[in-house]
């Protein structure tokens, strides 16, 4: 794996010395430093500028704070993780919010440090699923699902649907598996082939090869190992026009 690129925004020299020390220290060969900034409008540039798979970002910072940096990013620029700095321990539900890998509380412990970056580093290896989907059609077509552990290829025929869950996205597949995924549903609906998979809600996409019955009675489409889903109003010609174009139908 390429080094880990990594920006520090922190608008306490003192602190974005310390960072910048104990990276190098405990991950030099994982890690590369390629720039700093000493607050939020600074910090914004320079994420645009560098590109980086991953922010240290410090909370409490003159004119803009780390939370309001992040607000002013569009998610679709979002890519890169942050762990956030903070002397305070009273934002952790906020950084969580804010979709932060961790939260670390200054001065910077050793053991700590050496976690939130580990953690990091599992996401950002498996967090390029678009390089690793092939070709649905082929016959070695595999999706990398990143989570907490690290990543799991599968089968596109074993995913059943996917469902989000904030920022991460619940697949339900054979034999009755689940995984949660660190991507958004979004992540996986961009990369995926629509002809295969169908987002039938704001909050669900399906596989439509196990797709067994539609109630219209009760907008609900029932799929392979007993699970079902609703379908919402907005999408439902879309979704009849998907099926009738996948299936063998005599009122085509």
């Amino acid at each position: 794996m390429n080094k880990i690129r990594t920006v520090i925004i922190d608008d306490e020299k003192n602190s974005r010395d310390n960072t910048r020390l104990m990276l190098s220290k405990y991950f030099s060969a994982d890690v590369e430093i390629v720039g700093e900034a000493e607050n939020g409008i600074k910090g914004k540039e320079l994420i645009y500028e560098k590109r980086p798979d991953l922010v240290f970002l410090d909370v409490s910072m003159p004119e803009m704070n780390g939370f309001e940096m992040l607000q002013t990013i569009p998610d679709s620029d979002k890519n890169f993780y942050v762990i956030f700095l903070t002397a305070y321990s009273n934002y952790t539900v906020d950084a969580i919010r804010a979709g932060a890998i961790d939260y670390l509380v200054k001065p910077l412990m050793k053991e700590e440090l050496i976690d939130a970056v580990n953690r990091a580093r599992k996401f950002i290896e498996g967090e390029k699923a678009k390089n690793n989907v092939v070709n649905s059609g082929g016959t070695n077509s595999k999706l990398m699902i990143a989570h907490s552990k690290g990543f799991t290829l599968i089968d596109f025929n074993e995913i059943i649907m996917m469902e989000a869950a904030g920022n991460y996205t619940d697949f339900f597949l054979t034999n009755n598996r689940k995984i949660i995924a660190s991507r958004t549903l979004k992540d996986y609906e961009d990369i995926l082939d629509k002809k295969l998979f169908f987002r039938v809600s704001r909050s669900a996409i399906v596989n439509l090869n196990h797709i067994k019955e539609y109630n219209s009675s009760t907008e609900t489409l029932y799929l392979s190992e007993n699970l079902q889903i609703h379908i919402s109003k907005g999408r439902w010609q879309e979704f009849n026009e998907a099926i009738r174009n996948s299936t063998i139908n005599p009122n085509k």
